[in-house]
Parts: C-alpha cells; sequence; structure tokens
C-alpha cells in the first residue's frame, strides 16, 4: 500500500489563473504561502515561508476560480507530484507541484460576503460546505487512474 496525499493550510499567494487544455478540461493554478515560525538563537520569533504551486481541474477550478483571491487563506487537500525537464539553456531542471481535489475557503471573499450574510454559525458552515468540492481531478499528463478512494480516517 502506498499513499500520497499533501495538507495544506496557507494564504493564496496569487490570483487564480485559469486556463484550458485542448480536450477542453479547466485548468486553475495559483501559489501558496504556507507559514511556520520558530525561534532564533536571540530568541526572537523568526517567519519561514514555504511556497507551493497548486494545480485544481474541473468542477474544483470553478470553485477556486471563482471564489478564490489573493491573500485569502485556503486548506488544500492533494497529491504531490515532481519532475524534472531540460530548460532552453540546457539545464536539468525540477518542479514541484500539488494537485488539488479539495480546496475549502477559509475566508469569505467580498464578493461571497455582499451575496450572502449568514447570520449564525450554521449557516456560516453551511456555505462553506457548499463550497468545497470533492475527488475532481483529470490531469491529461497523468495515465494512471485518478479515481480518488476515501480513507477510513
Amino acid at each position: 500500500m502506498s499513499l500520497n496525499q499533501i495538507l495544506l493550510i496557507g494564504n493564496c499567494g496569487s490570483d487564480p489563473e485559469m486556463r484550458y487544455t485542448p480536450n477542453g478540461a479547466m485548468v486553475v493554478n495559483f501559489s501558496l504561502a504556507v507559514n511556520s515560525y520558530r525561534n532564533g538563537a536571540d530568541g526572537e520569533q523568526i517567519q519561514d515561508t514555504e511556497w507551493f504551486r497548486i494545480a485544481c481541474w474541473n468542477k474544483t477550478a470553478e470553485s477556486v476560480n471563482q471564489f478564490l483571491q489573493k491573500g485569502q487563506r485556503c486548506f488544500v487537500e492533494g497529491r504531490f507530484r515532481s519532475s524534472t525537464y531540460t530548460g532552453n539553456d540546457g539545464t536539468q531542471r525540477q518542479s514541484s507541484e500539488v494537485t488539488a481535489f479539495r480546496v475549502i475557503f477559509l475566508d469569505r471573499s467580498s464578493e461571497a460576503s455582499s451575496n450572502e450574510t449568514p447570520t449564525n454559525n450554521d449557516q456560516s458552515q453551511s456555505y462553506q460546505n457548499n463550497n468545497e468540492t470533492k475527488n475532481t481531478t483529470n490531469n491529461d499528463t497523468n495515465s494512471e487512474s485518478d479515481d480518488i478512494e476515501e480513507l477510513p480516517w
């Protein structure tokens, strides 16, 4: 048995960029900044930021393109993928990306706030659940099946 799953919470570092593949599949890419903190030798708190490239497909891409904006916090669940390629200058380079199959918006966008104003926490939770999407990947560059089975934990 093997598992390739990554869970991230961070801030959207760029507005999502939407495009379509030649087959007509929608893909949205954005960057995600994940911060961690540690104490330095002098006792000062130091912030480290790790950047991730995120790719979303189909229904997940639609939601991300519509609701996510630069600076907003979100939760991303997906699988990690790395590849090597030869750059234009002939050097070997490595690229890594997270293919997201679920994105949950942790901050409300100003557009969503003006369209829906929940009056209590139950409605706010309902709004968040309506905007999350699950298990919708379709990566044309990946020949293996994208069916994702729910895990028991």
